[in-house]
Formats: structure tokens, C-alpha cells, sequence
């Protein structure tokens, strides 16, 4: 199904809603990608509530989980009541730890296991997971099939277009087999994985792939605003598009998807509304980490002051600070700078 018919789906009532993998059904094509150090489940919770069609946890070791180990567990913190469909990522070279790791992900509530065959950083790579699988095409088969054996509920798999080019598989190469092994939806990164975030995402890529594709193919990479992902909905043939830097300190982003998606103006927030769900985003962290979230709360904060004047200084003071109060009250008050800001750059009736 073409984007645009997703669009009239939205003005139909009685058509169905934007896309099914397998039997679950995604009410629509926005969501939120796997990243480590974002999708943790505070933001996820923000960006479902935001309007986000589906989360997706921060990677999880296959083999930890199997094992039970605690801080994996935790990684699968979810609220039912609003994160459904609950996805959860997985990475691995085990296929019993991948199968293990799966049911266990499926008795805390999973409705989806996404496999991460596309993750480029370095460490993970070196250890021979995520996108180092691709050159390795028989043992990544070997994989899928035991995850998709080991349950009832959709295998998707998140990945690029290649390790190198000329390294190991192709997706295009994949895509057939990971359909016989019974894969339901496939996200596409499209810059190679040696490339890591690099220069520009190849949309062709994608829209060649969906055009051969029997399954949903979701499209990732530099989307950064509302109208960049109705455009590669429309001109890219994706099922859906996947955000995941575009989204850091902007979980409102799903909100202002869904106003283009139905053709009214993006509204911008204001400093005040920056403020309130940054605050709201401390919280929910300190709520799941206690006193260690003042130390992740350096990063995730300056998400959300990102182009304010004086944000270099609030960073270099935010550092200093190791409570959570006083990180927000540092927070607060460049916010107040801001408005005024704003205050001042509106234009008045004769400017108009």
C-alpha cells in the first residue's frame, strides 16, 4: 500500500488504519527507532503518548537476556496500558540465546522481536554482531530462523544495505531469503553500514527495495522533521518511516508527523512547552534510575536547549550539578531567558 492511500485511509474511516505486520496492527507509519541512549522507556513513553505509531526498546543482548541478567530486564520497562505494540529489539550471534532471549521478551508483553542486523558502531561490530552479520549471510540465516521458530509473535529485522560495498550480502540479496524464513516487515538504514552515519542516507535504496519487497519495508535515516517524513512516505514507497536522532530532545516530532500526515501546519512548541516535557522527561528518569539519572541527564537535557542562546553555558554548568532539582532549576531559567527571546523577535501588527 502506497502512502497515499494511508493518507486517504486517515480521511476514510471505514478503510483500515496505516499498516499490519503480521497480525499487528500499527495505527501509523511513525516511529520510533531503536537507539541506544534514547529509546529508553521515559522517551518511548513520551513519544507514544506524542502520537508515535510504534517504539522500539534500545537494543537488547540476546545472551543477557537469556540469562535473566537485571540491567537487560530492564531495558524491557514498559507501561501495557500505552505501549502497545510493545517491540523489542534484539542483537546476537547465539541462535539458542536468540530463541531464549525471545520468549522471554514475549512473556514481558513483546507483540514484536526486531533483529538487529544493522548496528555499525564499532564495539558491536568488533564482537561480531549487528551489522557484522551481513558478512557472514548463512550464520545470519541461521539466526532468523531460530527467532522466528522460537515464537508465535512477528520477526522483523532492522539493517543496511550492506557491510562495504562488495563485502559480504546485499539486502537485496537477503530480502527474498528472509522472507522464506518468514520475516514480516524490514526497517532499512541506507548507508552501508562501514559508513555509520556519514554522509547522506541513499533513499533510492529503500524505494528500490520496497518495490521488490512482498513484506513492509520501513525506511530510517536523516528524517528531521515532520514534512522530511511525509515526503519519504509518498516519494520513497516505505510502509513507514523510523526516527531516531532526528527525534533526540523532540518527542513532539510524532505529534507534528501526524499534523502534516493530516494536512494541517505543524505546530511549533514554545519554550515554555520545551520546558514542561523536559521536565516531565528528568522525572520519568529519575523515577527509573534514581540518583544516577543526573549523570544521563547532562546529554539528554541539551536535547531539548539545542539552538537557545546560551546553551554552551548552561552545558558547561549542568556538568557540575548532581542533583536532579538543580539540574531542572539550571533548565528553568535559560527556559525564562528564551521566552523573553521569543518576546522580543515577535513581530508586532506594523511588522506583520
Amino acid at each position: 500500500m502506497t502512502a497515499e492511500l494511508w493518507v486517504e485511509s486517515k480521511k476514510e474511516a471505514a478503510l483500515p488504519p496505516a499498516l499490519k505486520i503480521g497480525p499487528v496492527t500499527l495505527a501509523n507509519p511513525f516511529f520510533l527507532a531503536p537507539l541506544a541512549g534514547l529509546s529508553d522507556w521515559p522517551f518511548r513513553r513520551l513519544a507514544k503518548e506524542a502520537g508515535a505509531g510504534l517504539t522500539v526498546t534500545e537494543m537488547a543482548s540476546a545472551t543477557a537476556l537469556a540469562h535473566r541478567g537485571r540491567s537487560t530486564l530492564a531495558l524491557l520497562a514498559t507501561d501495557p496500558g500505552l505501549e502497545k505494540p510493545f517491540c523489542v529489539q534484539l542483537f546476537g550471534k547465539n541462535p539458542d540465546h536468540l530463541a531464549e532471549a525471545a520468549r522471554a521478551a514475549v512473556d514481558r508483553g513483546a507483540d514484536l522481536i526486531d533483529f538487529n542486523l544493522g548496528c555499525p558502531a564499532r564495539k558491536v561490530v568488533g564482537s561480531g554482531h549487528g551489522a557484522a552479520l551481513l558478512k557472514d549471510p548463512q550464520t545470519l540465516l541461521v539466526l532468523v530462523r531460530a527467532l522466528v521458530r522460537a515464537v508465535n509473535k512477528p520477526v522483523t529485522v532492522k539493517t543496511r544495505p550492506a557491510f562495504a560495498p562488495g563485502v559480504g550480502a546485499t539486502v537485496f540479496e537477503l530480502l527474498p531469503r528472509l522472507v522464506d524464513e518468514g520475516v514480516a516487515a524490514l526497517t532499512l538504514h541506507p548507508r552501508p553500514a562501514s559508513a555509520g552515519f556519514a554522509g547522506e542516507a541513499d533513499w533510492s535504496l529503500v524505494a528500490r527495495l520496497a518495490e521488490k519487497s512482498p513484506i513492509p519495508i520501513i525506511g530510517s535515516g536523516d528524517i528531521t522533521s515532520p514534512e522530511q517524513a511525509l515526503e519519504r512516505l509518498r516519494n520513497y514507497g516505505a510502509a513507514a518511516v523510523m526516527i531516531g536522532r532526528g527525534a533526540r530532545g523532540r518527542p513532539w516530532l510524532f505529534r507534528q508527523c501526524l499534523e502534516v500526515w493530516r494536512g494541517e501546519t505543524a505546530r511549533e512548541e514554545t519554550p515554555a512547552e520545551r520546558l514542561a516535557t523536559a521536565e516531565r522527561h528528568a522525572r520519568l528518569l529519575g523515577e527509573m534510575m534514581g540518583p544516577r539519572a543526573a549523570f544521563k541527564l547532562r546529554t539528554v537535557l541539551m536535547w531539548y536547549v539545542k539552538g537557545w542562546p546560551g546553551a554552551a553555558e548552561f552545558r558547561a554548568r549542568i556538568c557540575r550539578e548532581e542533583s536532579l532539582e538543580a539540574q531542572l532549576g539550571l533548565l528553568a531559567g535559560l527556559a525564562r531567558r528564551q521566552e523573553e527571546v521569543c518576546r522580543q523577535v515577535k513581530p508586532g501588527p506594523e511588522r506583520q
